[in-house]
C-alpha cells in the first residue's frame, strides 16, 4: 500500500480539467488508494504511466485521461533488538501531471522531466525527501 503525497504542482493541474470533468477528482483518488505498479506502465526512473476512466467520458480509452505518478521508496533500519535489526520501507505515491489524451497524443520525455524537477523540488520544500 502507498501513502500519496499530492502536491501544488499537481494540484493546479488537476484544478483546472476538474473544472470541466466533475468526476476526475474522484477517478485520482480511486487510483491512488488502489495503485498496483504491476498494473501500469513503467517509464522510467520510477515514473508509472497510468490510465484514468472518468463518468465524465463516454468515449473509448483513446480520449481519458493519462496521469504520471512518482514512487519513493524510502528504505530505513530500526533496530527491534540487540541482536536483528528490521528493515521498513516507507512508499509514497507521488502524483506527476495529469494530461487529457484528447488534447494531445502523448508527453514528452522533457515534458516527463520538467515535472518531476518541479515535484522533487517540492518534495524538498516539504522535507520530504533529501
Amino acid at each position: 500500500m502507498y501513502q500519496p503525497i499530492i502536491l501544488p504542482h499537481f494540484k493546479k493541474q488537476l484544478k483546472r480539467h476538474s473544472r470541466k470533468y466533475r468526476h476526475l477528482k474522484g477517478a485520482v483518488i480511486s487510483i491512488l488508494e488502489s495503485f498496483d505498479k504491476r498494473q501500469h506502465i513503467h517509464i522510467g526512473r520510477n515514473v508509472y504511466k497510468v490510465r484514468l476512466k472518468t463518468k465524465d467520458i463516454a468515449r473509448g480509452k483513446s480520449k481519458s485521461f493519462r496521469m504520471l505518478v512518482f514512487l519513493i521508496a524510502e528504505i530505513r533500519s530500526s533496530h527491534a533488538s540487540a541482536k536483528a535489526s528490521a528493515i521498513e520501507a516507507d512508499k509514497y505515491l507521488v502524483p506527476v501531471c495529469i494530461y487529457f489524451k484528447g488534447d494531445r497524443e502523448d508527453i514528452t520525455k522533457k515534458e516527463i522531466n520538467d515535472h518531476l524537477e518541479i515535484i522533487l523540488f517540492e518534495l524538498r520544500m516539504e522535507n520530504l525527501v533529501k
